[in-house]
């Protein structure tokens, strides 16, 4: 009779005699298909021939990386390049694992040779550009005691592809004026509670001459200046967009009020009472102190704000007349513990309302990453996309190769702001909205 113990045995045993057999087999193929099987890059081959006759060379190769990623372009593959991943481990390491970009599981890296350095690769679009991250997941034991194990994040970082879609408006630009930036507060009955406003007004601001209104939720990451940190951190530079844009004369003259939050962001955006705040006190407000006149009201935000800026949108249709929303997050309800996105139990709130909404008076852009959660995000999108256009909305569509950051919304920022606020995409808007009072098919323009 077997036990387990033997059963075990056994296995190990028959494993030990195939191995060398298997070994044997693939020790027959050419060393040099070996060696790009394993090291699939031609910098990764260099590496491990240096690495066989001076152990400096990985140490050296490492510090000298500005970013810890290479990026290669095969010219047999054009379309494509491949990103290789470094890291440092040290005794304890068991894994390390890359977070980001296409894959969306991640990579687990390899270790080169016997050494502290792991690497690994990735295929990516040409035009790709998203962040990443690394965690390190150690193992140690002090004595007989049992192992510990421990996770530690390691790195940040950004991946920009060579073809990858950015916006010059994002870099302050030699000869452009700059607008100001004041803070102001406003006592808000909707919210009970006084809020602090961040009012952008254009160079060479005219208070005769009628402006757009942007109202850009998540105010203090958008008010930030160029170059305010690592790519890969939370911020944008709106008011340098906006006064680039508007030097170039592709968007008319615009004020903004950025909306700061006040340590109840996952509370408000969702709230009835964060919409009221923002249409009848944050709008009222800025039409009283600032010249709108009869220009846009467009409200922007990403992710759970741009739940936020369309519920505004609406619950107050006449008052809202464009939603700016990067990577929404549409599978929210009304209460917050339903809003897991995974697997998420209900179907999104605003996606049922919308669906039971007249055509409303409002003019849509949306987009979001393809490395964004999957379906839990991108379809979303699509679904909510997809009923705005059924109700005979004028609706842009994007979708780029890129993930859930600052790092893609402040390059697709610029041209959605175009969208809505440049004088030949507002008459086009404007004749469609009047062509047909009834609902319709509309004029999405997709870019996928």
């Amino acid at each position: 009779m077997l036990t387990l113990r033997s059963t075990t045995t056994a296995l190990a045993l028959l494993l030990g005699a195939l191995v060398p057999v298997a070994a044997a087999q693939e020790g027959a193929s050419d060393p040099e298909e070996v060696l790009r099987r394993e090291y699939p890059t031609h910098t990764l081959r260099e590496l491990w021939r240096s690495y066989q006759t001076d152990e400096g060379a990985l140490v050296r190769f490492y510090n000298a990386l500005t970013e810890r990623h290479l990026i290669e372009v095969d010219v047999e593959r054009p379309g494509v390049a491949t990103v290789t991943y470094f890291a440092r481990g040290d005794a304890d390491t068991d894994y390390l694992l890359q977070a980001g970009g296409p894959d969306f599981y991640g990579l687990r890296f390899r270790q080169i040779g016997e050494s502290d350095y792991y690497f690994c690769t990735q295929q990516i679009p040409r035009d790709a550009w998203f962040t990443y991250g690394v965690n390190a997941f150690s193992r140690s034991r002090t004595g007989d005691g049992p192992f510990q194990t421990s996770m530690e994040h390691v790195d940040d970082g950004v991946v920009v592809g060579p073809d990858a879609p950015l916006s010059p408006h994002i870099e302050a630009s030699l000869g452009v004026p700059s607008g100001t930036v004041r803070e102001v507060t406003l006592q808000s009955t909707a919210m009970g509670e006084e809020r602090t406003l961040l009012i952008y007004t254009p160079p060479g601001y005219d208070a005769s001459q009628s402006h757009h209104l942007l109202i850009q939720l998540d105010g203090q990451n958008f008010a930030r200046s160029p170059g305010h940190g690592p790519a890969w951190q939370g911020w944008t530079p709106l008011p340098t967009v906006l006064d680039n844009l508007g030097f170039a004369g592709e968007i008319g003259p615009t004020v903004a009020v950025l909306v700061p939050n006040q340590g109840q962001r996952s509370r408000d955006l969702i709230s009835r009472s964060f919409t009221d705040f923002l249409a009848l006190e944050v709008v009222a407000w800025a039409r009283q102190y600032l010249a709108v006149g009869d220009g846009r009201v467009v409200v922007s935000g990403p992710s759970r704000a741009a739940f936020a800026a369309m519920h505004t949108a609406l619950r107050h249709p006449t008052v809202v007349d464009g939603v700016l929303s990067q990577s929404g997050s549409f599978y929210y309800t009304l209460d917050e513990r339903d809003n897991w996105p995974v697997y998420p139990e209900f179907e999104g709130y605003l996606l049922n309302e919308f669906r039971r909404a007249l055509t409303l008076p409002v003019d849509f852009y949306l987009d979001v990453g393809l490395y964004d959660l999957g379906l839990g995000r991108v379809g979303v999108n699509r679904q909510l996309r997809d009923i705005l256009e059924l109700k005979g909305h004028s609706v842009r569509y994007v979708e780029y190769k890129g993930g859930h950051a600052h790092l893609n919304w402040r390059h697709t920022l610029p041209p959605a702001l175009t969208y809505f606020l440049s004088s030949s995409q507002e008459a086009e808007n404007a004749e469609q909205r009047a062509s047909d009072s009834a609902p319709r098919p509309a004029r999405a323009h997709r870019e996928e």
